[in-house]
């Protein structure tokens, strides 16, 4: 075994983690390991952190936590007492049906309580001694001691939990009677708190998104609870019928339930337990199919047209303390790049490539979007305006960043404002500019792959997208000075 905690198989190098032993018992694993999908050790080696630190993570909650949520605990009751109701009616119908059943047959037919190893002989043997050849079953002692049995084998496990009373008395009474169990959800606090780490930590995925899983799941929880339904299929049909959001909201709730499960049936043993052999409640659900083609398109983004560029651009620059939306209108009608990729300019991102002055888009969105996009002639003299005013070294002034890291957060706030002011609806956003000079560009006979290459798009080829290294600054700059707004600036 590497002592790097790295190990390759297949020309594919693997992170591994020994467990302690005192902690395998309840991760029910002896190590952990995952694929890191590369060949490269250098770069294995970065990418086994992640997996590392989420790892030990687990290993110090298996050690310092019990085994079983308190709301596990109470599901688990409900269910012992469930299978010991059903054993106990089994048996006595056999025994009426059959006559006296055989110690053998009893013990396979014990094995639906799947009680695991928490009881003892002792226990178990009170349990058997009912089945004895010769010796009549009497339904009460039966019952009395199949009951013991199974609240003896929850009590070991509810000891290990730091419960409050009324918990206590709450698993008692389930026990008792497992239709005293009303639902709470098995998204837990605790588990969602576990499933952020890991989508923040080892997923890398970033913050926005996950805030916006968990909350998601947050409410989810909520309404579980509220209105004591267990986590079903039909369950998360009913809550979605409850959202007043759009198709695609609901689609975005569902991912990151399944989200939520892959990671629950994987890292949390308990619910796997609890839910191993059920199917995904997130999964398989239908949306009605919208015929109507003017219902379908009534979202869609829409382009400015140049009369409406010219126009948002005049408005916002007569506005007081609005000069910097009237800026980042003009980059973004001139570029056709993001509003963010926009506000993330640096001075020092103005450089020479080939002999042309262009802005370096060096932080985008994909991978694509890395490139070099040649300077308008009708921004030069704003470029080289907000170069000298530069105060912090970004291009565009912005208030600050939101708690994503997002600069472009209050100018898009502005800019919502204006064109609803102006009368344009939802379908025109500041991305519609991007759209207007996709279109633009297309109309002035421009090829598609020099298009992509100005806006940051993938070709769809392999030719365009690997081994090529795209079009020269002085083929964009030609393509990008087509562009005229009859703006004067």
């Amino acid at each position: 075994m590497a002592s790097d905690n790295l190990v390759l198989r297949s020309g594919i190098w693997h992170a591994r983690l020994a467990i302690p032993e005192d902690a395998r018992h309840a991760l029910n694993r002896r190590e952990f390991t995952a694929s890191l999908k590369t060949g490269s050790k250098t770069e294995a080696q970065r990418l086994k952190l992640s997996y590392l630190q989420h790892w030990q993570s687990l290993i110090v909650q298996a050690r310092g936590t019990s085994k079983l949520d308190p709301e596990d605990a109470r599901i688990q009751a409900k269910e012992m007492a469930e299978r010991a109701r059903d054993f106990f009616a089994d048996v006595a119908q056999a025994y009426i049906t059959n006559g006296p059943m055989s110690i053998e047959k009893a013990e396979n037919m014990a094995d639906f309580l799947t009680l695991g190893p928490e009881h003892s002989e002792e226990e178990w043997s009170r349990i058997i001694r009912h089945f004895e050849e010769g010796k009549t079953l009497d339904p009460f002692e039966f019952n009395r001691d199949l009951q013991s049995l199974v609240n003896s084998n929850m009590e070991r496990q509810a000891d290990a939990l730091p419960l409050k009373p009324v918990d206590r008395e709450d698993i008692r009474q389930i026990l008792k009677d497992p239709s005293h169990y009303q639902a709470k959800s098995p998204i837990t606090t605790t588990r969602i708190k576990a499933f952020k780490t890991f989508q923040e930590d080892v997923k890398g995925i970033v913050q926005k998104t996950v805030d916006t899983q968990v909350a998601k799941l947050e409410n989810l929880k909520k309404w579980l609870e509220s209105n004591r339904r267990d986590l079903t299929h039909e369950s998360i049909t009913a809550y979605m019928d409850t959202l007043s959001v759009s198709e695609k909201t609901k689609k975005q709730f569902l991912f990151a339930g399944s989200s939520f499960w892959k990671w629950a049936l994987r890292y949390d043993e308990n619910f796997k337990k609890l839910h191993r052999d059920q199917q995904s409640p997130f999964q398989n659900h239908d949306f009605p199919t919208n015929r109507s083609k003017k219902a379908s398109t009534s979202t869609e983004r829409k382009a400015f047209s140049t009369e409406d560029v010219a126009r948002l651009y005049n408005t916002a620059k007569g506005l007081k303390n609005r000069e910097t939306l009237a800026d980042l209108i003009l980059l973004g009608a001139y570029t056709g790049a993001r509003i963010e990729e926009l506000c993330r300019i640096k001075t020092t991102d103005i450089v020479m490539e080939e002999g042309i002055k262009c802005i370096h888009i060096s932080d985008g969105k994909t991978k694509s979007s890395e490139r070099h996009i040649p300077i308008h002639p009708a921004l030069k003299n704003v470029l080289e305006r907000l170069v000298e005013n530069s105060e912090d070294g970004y291009l565009i002034k912005s208030t600050s960043g939101n708690k994503y890291g997002n600069r472009s957060d209050a100018l898009s706030k502005q800019f919502g404002r204006l064109k609803t002011d102006l009368g344009y609806n939802n379908q025109f956003v500041f991305h519609s500019f991007r759209k207007t000079v996709i279109t633009q560009l297309q109309r002035a006979d421009i090829p598609g792959i020099l298009i992509a290459s100005i806006v940051g798009h993938e070709t769809g080829t392999i030719t365009f997208d690997v081994y090529s290294s795209g079009p020269s600054p002085k083929q964009k700059l030609k393509a990008i000075s087509t562009l005229n707004y009859s703006i004067k600036i």
